[in-house]
């Protein structure tokens, strides 16, 4: 009888997505706290973010104004066009406008106060009203549209291509033309992470003004332009050449319809949303979903000209044929939520995605694991491009040149000598030696991940010798563990261990300590639950570091136990599930929502990552969570009543029924479920999954 409850789409009233979204969460926060985000007008995967950059009196730390902009801050430096939001460093900030009453290049004349109160944005949109006037500002994928009104009658816009997003210290070499009806201009741009690997962001702008200016001032790589009444401008970029900028600019801001525009904007944000629908939850938990569903639409960015000819990896120009080209992928990060959120809920985006990747892997020789811009920044550690692209193959993202792409990430894999390898040392030692490489641990983690994934990969090609291959090292972390002190630990070339360090960064570890790492296999939950004496004594340890960590108060400092804020232990919570403990998860995953996010501008518990965090809510709040390197998800509590998301063969539909944190009982299409473990497979097509809450612990999935 509980069955014929199910209600059906046609029953209920999803809540409108976009009119949820608070574009000013994630925009703040303290020391490691700092969300990483802007309020910036863009589109879904939108190469232009047009948006403010914020100082505090002229302090712009980079750390916390690495997209530009901090929530506490009190003036506004200017409204740069180009970011990439939540990644940790310094990049972006490219093409400043600055709405000004003089006629100077100075930073000190040009700032200009505001507060929170006049102020405000929404998906595609933002205004603030400063002293000398209101400035408004919309975008498209590859343009901006920004409407000036001032309160002074001196009317000054200066347009200086020699900033960054934070502090100034990013590095420009840039020229500028300019005359009273626009500017057109050129930037080698070299930002923390584009401007790796001995290379740089080109970027090409053209600017338009509605009247002309009556005065024009150029000095360097800056000019200002003197109006006699209110102007609107509209800016081109483009990473091809400035003919892309002009043309970009023209077919995508064909008239001067602000108005127009701004409503253009809201429906490609409502296009990208409507396919996600929710309904019931608490109002806090609308706007968080949302909001977070918004921002993993902010990265990877939209790399491709509206004539299809983008610049790749190898820095020349190409022609996409039918597809999409993008780049900006901070995979470290968006491997282990970003990423697979993706597969499930636009599997078409997902190809693009997997093609863009497979295309730099054909044009440098190896796939790269942060390729920003026209750059492989070679960021963070592993070869995180081969779970993005394993996982994808396997949920049935098929449309893209696996066979060809698998050759080369093989070689990376099994050849001490190709570019980019998983090197001589793991290759031959099954780990990564503490005396010879920094962040041994953690490397030799990913990298068995890695080969999980890629021998995933193998076998969806029939590749079943390198599968097995593949999987049977997929289980070298355990060549880190020490059975002595219970512990992930750092390994000499000999064999030996190094000392246990537990507070801080130590060496063996990339942005973290032991508690962080301690049980980084998503792929292989048995065999590290044998390393500690069973699921049972890994549940105790996993309980252990959550209590301990549930008794502290979270400061701005790196939390030393779980760690939220970071990427290496987001999955910790869901693992209790994955070792028979079902109820477990259930409550510890809605600590983590109630303690770890908010609407608030320092509601993120660190960088958003490209859109790691919001992707990590999205799941959550759904009750499913992927285990990288396999294509299971575990399942705990929904948040909402009905949860629909549409895909290309057939709906997932997300019921829930009854009241409380914890799981009674699961059906996938009328079915009852045993356990918490479901494949992306029986979730493929038209299906229902049917939750019965609790407010109290039950045994339903223990074993």
């Amino acid at each position: 009888m509980f069955l014929l409850l199910a209600c059906t789409p046609s029953s209920w009233q999803p809540v409108e997505l976009v009119e949820h979204v608070n574009v000013f969460t994630g925009t703040g926060g303290l020391g490691f706290g700092y969300g990483g985000l802007n309020p910036a007008a863009t589109v879904p995967d939108g190469f232009v973010k047009v948006g403010p950059d914020t100082s505090l009196d002229g302090s712009r730390p980079q750390f916390n104004h690495t997209a530009g902009y901090n929530f506490p801050d009190t003036h506004i430096e200017g409204f740069s066009h180009h970011r990439l939001p939540g990644i940790g460093v310094s990049d972006g900030g490219a093409v400043r406008v600055v709405m000004s009453d003089v006629g100077s290049f100075e930073a000190e004349d040009l700032r200009a106060t505001f507060d929170h109160a006049d102020e405000e944005g929404w998906p595609g949109f933002y205004r603030v009203r400063l002293e000398r006037g209101l400035v408004e500002l919309t975008a498209t994928a590859h343009a901006a549209h920004h409407r000036y009104q001032w309160t002074s009658s001196e009317r000054w816009l200066v347009v200086d291509l020699s900033r960054g997003a934070a502090s100034d210290i990013n590095s420009q070499i840039a020229s500028i033309s300019a005359d009273p009806s626009g500017f057109s201009g050129q930037i080698d741009f070299r930002g923390s992470v584009t401007g790796r690997d001995d290379g740089y962001l080109p970027l090409f702008t053209v600017g338009r003004f509605s009247v002309d200016a009556v005065e024009v001032l150029v000095e360097d790589d800056k000019a200002a332009f003197r109006f006699d009444r209110d102007v609107e401008l509209q800016v081109g970029l483009s990473a091809v050449d400035l003919d892309g900028a002009q043309n970009n600019l023209d077919v995508e801001l064909p008239d001067w319809d602000f108005a127009g525009a701004v409503e253009g904007a809201w429906q490609d944000w409502e296009g990208a949303l409507s396919n996600l629908h929710i309904t019931g939850g608490t109002e806090e938990e609308r706007r968080l979903f949302a909001t977070a569903a918004r921002n993993t639409r902010l990265m990877p960015t939209l790399f491709t000209d509206v004539d299809g000819r983008y610049r790749g990896l190898d820095q020349e120009v190409h022609t996409a044929e039918g597809w999409t080209y993008y780049t900006d992928f901070s995979m470290w990060d968006t491997y282990r939520t970003l990423h697979p959120w993706v597969i499930l809920a636009w599997p078409e985006l997902a190809t693009d995605h997997a093609r863009s990747l497979a295309d730099m892997g054909d044009k440098r020789g190896f796939i790269p694991r942060w390729p920003a811009g026209v750059v492989e920044s070679g960021s963070m550690v592993g070869h995180s491009a081969d779970v993005v692209l394993g996982e994808s193959l396997r949920k049935g993202v098929t449309d893209w040149p696996a066979e060809d792409a698998f050759e080369i990430a093989w070689q990376t894999a099994t050849d001490p000598e190709a570019e980019r390898s998983r090197g001589e040392y793991y290759i031959e030692l099954g780990y990564i030696p503490h005396d010879l490489e920094h962040g041994g641990v953690s490397k030799t983690q990913e990298y068995a991940i890695n080969d999980a994934a890629l021998g995933m990969w193998a076998a969806e090609l029939g590749r079943n010798d390198e599968a097995r291959l593949l999987f049977a090292r997929s289980k070298n972390y355990a060549n880190v563990f020490n059975p002595e002190t219970g512990w992930m630990q750092g390994r000499n070339s000999d064999g030996s261990w190094v000392d246990l360090e537990m507070e801080g960064w130590p060496d063996a570890y990339v942005e973290g300590n032991p508690y962080q790492y301690a049980f980084l296999a998503p792929h292989d939950v048995e065999g590290l639950a044998e390393l500690y004496g069973g699921p049972e004594a890994l549940r105790s340890r996993l309980e252990e570091i959550f209590q301990a960590s549930s008794e502290l108060e979270d400061t701005i400092a790196p939390d030393p136990y779980y760690w939220h804020g970071n990427e290496p232990d987001l999955h910790y919570a869901f693992l209790f599930a994955a070792l028979g403990d079902p109820s477990a998860t259930q409550k510890w995953v809605r600590w983590i929502l109630d303690n770890r996010y908010s609407t608030a501008p320092g509601g993120l518990d660190g960088n958003d990552d490209g859109g790691t965090l919001s992707a990590w809510y999205c799941f959550a709040a759904l009750g499913l969570y992927p285990l990288n390197g396999t294509d299971d998800y575990v399942l705990t509590t929904p948040r909402f009543d009905v949860a629909v998301i549409d895909r290309p063969g057939g709906s997932l539909t997300i019921e829930a029924h009854g009241t409380g944190d914890y799981v009674a009982g699961v059906w996938l299409d009328g079915s009852p479920l045993e356990n918490a473990i479901l494949s992306h497979g029986r979730l493929t097509g038209e299906r229902h999954l049917l939750f019965l809450r609790s407010p109290e612990p039950t045994d339903w999935g223990t074993w």
